[in-house]
């Protein structure tokens, strides 16, 4: 029974990595696009039909220069998306990211988007930023900081009329100190 268990989490991590290629390893660690969840988290899932498979994060800073490339730097978050119900026909999320900070949060990454990127997001600032799904109904952005101190992004994003929630119910937010 342990190896087969172990065969599951290893052929997970294994998909997980595969499922982000073109990203960075240490981005690509903190996906979770196919972990399997045990029986009883669903007791205390309550993100819905679109769901952030992240919770609130914080992070080290990337050093200067860093964050506005998409190189493996501490700072670089994976925030990822995942429509789960079938009803839902949508392709498209529009994700709404609001910096609330002083310095510029960087979209380094988004599967299934045209955007040119980097995408810089001043101090106060927010922008919109749309994602395609890919035929696992998954999408992802990954976001970066330099400077921390505490800047913020509060992370929105829907898919249709269906907004995306963490386990805990609530949007995304990612702080960097």
């Amino acid at each position: 029974m342990k190896k087969i268990i172990y065969l599951v989490i290893v052929t997970a991590v294994v998909l997980a990595l595969l499922s982000c290629v073109g990203l960075p390893l240490t981005v690509k660690d903190q996906s979770r696009k196919d972990a399997i969840e045990p029986v009883a988290w669903k007791e205390f899932d309550k993100s819905g039909q679109v769901k952030f498979l992240q919770v609130q994060d914080t992070a080290l800073a990337s050093e200067a220069g860093k964050g506005g490339t998409l190189d493996g730097s501490a700072g670089e978050r994976l925030v990822e998306i995942k429509v789960v119900d079938p009803a839902i026909q949508e392709s498209v999320v529009e994700w709404t990211l609001k910096n609330t900070g002083k310095s510029t949060i960087w979209v380094v990454a988004a599967g299934g988007s045209e955007a040119d990127l980097p995408v810089g997001i001043a101090g106060e600032d927010s922008i919109t930023l749309k994602t395609n799904l890919d035929e696992g109904r998954y999408t992802y952005i990954v976001v970066d900081n330099e400077e921390g101190g505490k800047v913020a992004l509060d992370i929105k994003a829907k898919c249709g009329e269906t907004s995306a929630k963490t386990a805990r119910g609530k949007s995304m937010h990612v702080t960097w100190f």
